[in-house]
């Protein structure tokens, strides 16, 4: 299922506007951690607690949309 041979080259042929588009594109997605900052007024200790869970699920999610992003490209060619 994973191939090695699929990530290369490293930077795809878009070049570094396609590497923003992406990025852009994958922002978007880390708009549910501000679900965190809307029950921060039923938080125990929200000025310990609130900045530690939102940079807790930022983290999180960074390092799940890492692995996915690996996996799939490594399932698929980019040239098809």
């Amino acid at each position: 299922l994973f191939s090695t041979a699929n990530l290369t080259p490293y930077v795809p042929p878009h070049g570094l506007p396609g590497v923003l588009q992406g990025a852009t594109t994958s922002f978007f997605g880390y708009l549910g951690y501000d679900e965190v900052c809307c029950v921060a007024g039923e938080a125990l200790n929200p000025t310990r607690n609130v900045p530690r869970a939102v940079m807790a699920t930022i983290i999180g999610a960074a390092i799940l949309y890492f692995f996915a992003s690996m996996a799939l490209t490594g399932m698929q060619p980019y040239h098809l």
